[in-house]
């Protein structure tokens, strides 16, 4: 008698260790489902708010203050360009950026998306921001006039490539 009891207590045991090994896994598949989803949401936030500050520039009317901020701030932006068109530079420039990125403007205006694999030929490195501001020289710029009037507007044009990122914005004075 005193056999089965103790028989019976080791069964007993193993039960109760197999259900709270089950209640464990069952847990752990619960809880991960929550994670992964928790992180792709946090992951599309993420993407949202990087690409939110875009949006002050997008297809908006900045002035030329604005374009120079733009410069600034972007310059050390990998794969990302600034091209610049003003009134008397009206096929543009290149803002300076680090990584040397000048991606050429998509000429297709109903899905605009950016090439990366296309680059403007010829401008590899970029205008300096104190060029744009530099007014000591522009009686002798005609068409290399890389001077940014910082009162003047000019419509502001965001372009992505195919996954979305922001890769080109093109400021054109008005």
């Amino acid at each position: 008698m005193e056999n089965i009891s103790t028989g019976l207590k080791w069964v007993i045991g193993i039960i109760v260790t197999i259900l709270i090994i089950a209640a464990g896994v069952s847990i752990y598949l619960v809880i991960n489902n929550y994670f992964i989803r928790a992180q792709e949401q946090t992951l599309a936030q993420t993407q949202m708010i990087n690409q939110a500050e875009f949006n002050s520039y997008d297809n908006k009317d900045v002035s030329g203050q604005d374009v120079i901020n733009a410069a600034m701030r972007y310059k050390g932006r990998p794969q990302f360009a600034i091209k610049i068109k003003t009134g008397e530079n009206a096929t543009g420039f290149y803002a300076e950026n680090t990584y040397g990125k000048n991606y050429t403007q998509p000429t297709d205006t109903t899905k605009p998306v950016v090439d990366l694999s296309k680059t403007e030929s010829g401008s590899s490195t970029g205008v300096k921001v104190s060029v744009m501001l530099d007014q000591t020289q522009t009686q002798s710029y005609n068409t290399t006039n890389y001077f940014v009037n910082t009162l003047s507007t000019f419509t502001a044009v965001v372009y992505r490539d195919s996954n979305e990122e922001v890769r080109l914005i093109v400021f054109t004075q008005k």
